[in-house]
Parts: structure tokens; sequence; C-alpha cells
């Protein structure tokens, strides 16, 4: 389904002139926009407690080995990156896949710098991210409005946060159990890639008990519920047609199982060979702080939101509940939906079909494992290793 052309002045490919993607160059051996190297070259400083990584982040080292696992304490850890003397950085685990860093969000935020300039060329690979359930549920809720009684602070919490920066790739990460979205690239972001991420969620996270509700963007909502992956684009105003930015790259990943929402797409998206595993289709609902049922169903497994495109070929879709939703806003911008080659396997609920491509809307080199092999070979490539 298409709403309207593509902008003017977006290159169109010969065989797809109709269609009109607008290819983007920067090719890369990743599968994606960029040859991504962060600051691989640097000497290494490994860490192994909180302390040694706060002492490693502030002294601007360029080059993190994170080694066994590091909790980041009940109120959770924020490690913020808001400089250009962040450019060139890599925060990897230590090779065997045990590097974990529980209630740690890595946030790389040059929203404050000035205008144009972007955090450079940031690469974090073979860690795994997760929040601890009982300290979220012991967190205050978020309460927001002039006649409510509590206004106390909100469970904002992401495994990793990419806030205009730009050439970064983020590949062999597992990240659960997060309050927000489990990661987000947004704020004019460009030339991600993102590669064999595992994103989920446990059996536990589902059903938790109590289950704090409070009033996250105008209306309540659950923890239990705030099961979300991604979101690329953080508003109409952070989209792909509105700053000709967010080109990312999606490929190998695994989404799910347990998500109730999302990827949200907002930018010029690339995704191909992801697993999106809905395995368990959680149902019923939990009972919140406030009394209510919330629902536990899966909503949406991928959204397209006005002011971007979207390519999606050789996915695997496996339960998932409306597996592709088309998003509103007041935008009035419009949106493109393309997709080949996918399987929808024991699907439910109503799902958008993309328009047929046959060219390649990209001029990287990547390689696609056929739809049909997707779940096992990613399932055995994703995460840490």
């Amino acid at each position: 389904m298409i709403k309207s052309s593509l902008c003017k002045g977006l290159v169109a490919l010969a065989a797809l002139a109709a269609l009109s993607y607008g290819a983007v160059a920067q090719a890369a051996d990743t599968g994606g926009f960029s040859n991504t190297t962060g600051g691989d070259s640097y000497t290494a400083t490994t860490v192994a407690t909180l302390a040694q990584l706060k002492a490693a982040v502030a002294a601007g080292s360029h080059h993190i080995i994170v080694s066994g696992t590091i909790y980041g304490g009940a109120t959770l850890t924020t490690l913020t990156f808001a400089s250009t003397a962040n450019n060139n950085t890599t925060i990897e685990g230590a090779s065997g896949g045990k590097a974990v860093l529980e209630n740690i969000q890595l946030k790389f935020d040059g929203e404050l710098l000035s205008s144009g300039t972007n955090i450079q060329n940031i690469k974090i690979s073979n860690i795994t991210f997760y929040g601890k359930i009982a300290d979220l549920q012991a967190l205050p809720t978020q309460v927001y409005g002039s006649s409510d009684s509590k206004k106390t602070v909100g469970i904002n919490y992401e495994g990793i946060s990419l806030r205009r920066v730009s050439n970064a790739l983020i590949t062999h990460c597992t990240i659960y159990n997060a309050s927000d979205d489990l990661m987000s690239v947004t704020l004019s972001s460009d030339y991600v890639t993102l590669s064999y991420n595992h994103l989920y969620f446990t059996s536990g996270w589902v059903s938790m008990n109590p289950d704090p509700v409070w009033n996250w963007v105008g209306s309540y909502t659950d923890l239990a519920g705030e099961r979300l992956a991604m979101v690329i684009g953080a508003n109409s105003a952070d989209s792909y047609t509105a700053t000709k930015k967010l080109h990312v790259t999606l490929h190998h990943n695994w989404f799910g199982p347990y998500l109730r929402g999302r990827p949200l797409f907002r930018g010029w998206v690339h995704l191909y060979s992801n697993y999106f595993d809905n395995t368990g289709a959680p149902s019923g609902t939990n009972t919140g702080s406030d009394g209510k049922s919330y629902t536990r169903q899966q909503y949406e497994a991928l959204q397209v939101n006005p002011g971007s495109v979207v390519v999606s070929e050789s996915n695997y879709f496996y339960y998932t509940n409306n597996s592709n939703v088309i998003g509103t806003d007041s935008s009035g911008y419009s949106y493109k939906f393309y997709e080949r080659n996918n399987v929808y396997s024991k699907t439910t609920g109503s799902s958008v079909t993309g328009t047929t491509f046959s060219t390649s809307p990209v001029s990287y080199t990547y390689a696609v494992t056929s739809a049909a092999q997707v779940p096992s070979f990613v399932q055995a490539g994703a995460g840490p290793k």
C-alpha cells in the first residue's frame, strides 16, 4: 500500500522508477551503511566493576571491554556520551559471550551539539543488557496531570539509545526486560546498522505481579505491557521525510518472543532476514496496580509510520499478531512500504501488504538469507558470542 510518492529529489532506480526508493550510497561489508570501526584501533581498557566502567567512560576511553556481569544498582545507571570527544568509540564484551550490563543504559546523546554535528563512529557489540524486574517494579511510577497527587520519577530505561549519532554499528547484542523501548535510534541519527541482535522479554515480565501503572504519554499503561522492541525516529519532526536522516539497516536480528509491539519506523529503513518471533503468543490480561485489566496480546510486530521509507525482504514472521501496521500522526507526511519474499507463518489479526519490488533498493552489498532458513539461522547466530 502506498499513499503517495516520495519527496522530490530522490534518485529513482532504473527498474523501479515508479517506486523511487531513493538509493543510498556508502557501501559496507557489514551489510549496512558504513564501515564502522568505532574505537577498535585504540588501546583497550577492560572493566569488571561498575566503578571501573564509570571511570573508563569519565576518562574518555575509546575502547572499553566489559568482562563478566556489571550491575548498575537498584535505581539504574545511565552512562551518557554527549561530546564529539566520544567519536570513534567501541564498547564490547569480552570473547565468550558472558559480558552483561544489568540495569545499565548506554546513551549516546549528541542532541546538545551544534546544529548539523553528530557523534560519529560508534560500535557496540557482544554484550547482554537487561533490567532486573524486581528493581523496576520498585521504582516509583510516573504520573502526569495537575490533579494527580503523586508526580514522581518514572521508569525510562533502555539498553542502548542513539541520539544524534552517525555511522554506528550495534551487533551481536542481546537486550531484554527494559522498561521503555529496548533500544532507540532517534534525533537525526544516520547511517546505522543493527545486525545479529536479540531483542525480547521473558515470560516473567509478561506475568509480573505487582504490575505498576502510570501515564506515560497521555494514556495509562502497565509495566508488564511496556514490551517494546525499538523506535527509529522519535516523532514526525524526526522522520526521514522531515530530516533526510535516519538511514538504518536491520539484518539478521531476532525480535521476540514476548514483544507486545514494534519496531516502529519513521526512518529510511532496509530490513532483511530478520526473525519476528511471537512464540507463545501471550493472551489474557494482567491486573495493574490501579485494579484495571491490561491485555498481554501483541498489538503489532512492525509499524510503518508517516515520514518513513521501509523496504522489507526475506523476513520471517511467526505467530505475530497484526504483523505490519501503518501508524498515523498529524504530520501529513506520506510513507512508502515495499516488501518481497517475506514468510508469514501462523500469523493472526490484520496486516498491510507492501508493494512488491524486484531491484535492490540500496547500493551497498548485502547477503540475504532466504526467509525459510531465517528462524534457524538467526536463532543460532544472534546475540553475544
